[in-house]
């Protein structure tokens, strides 16, 4: 009989969860240096910086071939006034145009176009349309589908009901099936790699994966778009509208506390405080457990669940049934 509390198991459990989640954060960090180096190129060009491509080569360690593409290919939707070979500066009446929303979201599609293909670039090159978001590094080729992502886009902007047959999976296989909706779409979202149509439907706010949308039909029939649901989608790190738990508290060991406050890891991440042994508080406001618990169990064991108690209960029992049939 194993002891399931013993430090070889819980060890054990973590490297396990570790191995699994390798790969996916080694394919990450490209794009996310990516993103930094681009989003910083903005923030300066944005300032008014006039900048010299051989100073930008020393400052992030890369080739001016890099930087070149960087400029021609991935920041060419920018208003330039110089252009290069040397130097790069906007047009003065571009300066300060963007805001840091605009900027995160603009370097977020530059760095990840070519991953897109060539239906996600022509939306990158409409100027940071508001219909679409990023959160995530990784992302599913969606190229067979272009028309229906075309066209739901196109109704988001003009503000057009869209109708769709939609083939929900779940656990069990007997209750996969297929159900019609009818939707106001407000944005096209992209988290962790899979494109989500976020709208609303019978007065709330649902979330439906791209890929499992079909026969889709686009509406004369216009709706209202109301910014107080816009905000909401945008600010949000969750998916599950309506279906969230106020708040998750977690307890985060010194040890990786500069992971969480270098960038937030966790969805809706706050810091409550920081304890004298250095440990974290951080609550988690307005989301689904789906959405933290993956998250914690990658970090086992140097996180753990302070509240909601039943939520902990229901990670130990998970973590126990895992350990038995290893």
């Amino acid at each position: 009989m194993h002891n399931y509390n013993s430090v070889w198991f819980k060890q054990h459990y973590y490297n396990c969860l570790q191995n699994v989640a390798q790969e996916s954060v080694m394919k990450s960090k490209k794009h996310e240096r990516l993103a930094y180096r681009l989003s910083d190129i903005i923030i300066r060009l944005n300032a008014g910086e006039r900048l010299d491509i051989f100073e930008l080569a020393d400052t992030y360690k890369v080739s001016t071939r890099t930087l070149k593409r960087d400029f021609q290919d991935r920041l060419t939707v920018l208003d330039f006034r110089e252009s290069g070979p040397q130097f790069y500066l906007l047009n003065p009446k571009s300066i300060g145009y963007l805001n840091v929303d605009d900027i995160k979201r603009f370097a977020n599609f530059a760095s990840v176009q070519e991953l897109l293909p060539q239906i996600d670039r022509q939306f990158f090159h409409q100027h940071l349309n508001q219909s679409i978001l990023v959160k995530g590094y990784d992302y599913e080729d969606i190229q067979e589908r272009r028309q229906d992502f075309e066209a739901i886009n196109k109704a988001i902007r003009g503000c057009h009901y869209i109708e769709f047959d939609y083939y929900k999976i779940s656990d069990s296989p007997t209750y996969n099936r297929r159900k019609k909706y009818r939707l106001a779409p407000y944005h096209l979202l992209n988290k962790n790699g899979i494109w989500y149509v976020v709208g609303q439907t019978h007065d709330r706010t649902k979330t439906f994966c791209f890929t499992q949308i079909s026969n889709l039909q686009v509406n004369t029939e216009t709706f209202e778009c109301y910014e107080d649901i816009k905000k909401e989608i945008v600010t949000t790190d969750s998916l599950f509208f309506g279906n969230q738990i106020k708040e998750i508290v977690v307890q985060v060991n010194a040890k990786v506390a500069g992971y969480f406050e270098r960038r937030d890891l966790l969805p809706n991440q706050n810091l409550i405080r920081r304890l004298e042994n250095g440990d974290l508080l951080l609550a988690c406001k307005d989301v689904h457990p789906k959405e933290v618990i993956p998250i914690v169990q990658y970090w086992i064991p140097h996180i753990r669940v302070i509240s909601p108690n039943t939520l902990n209960k229901d990670l130990e029992a998970t973590i126990t049934k895992y350990l038995m049939e290893i």
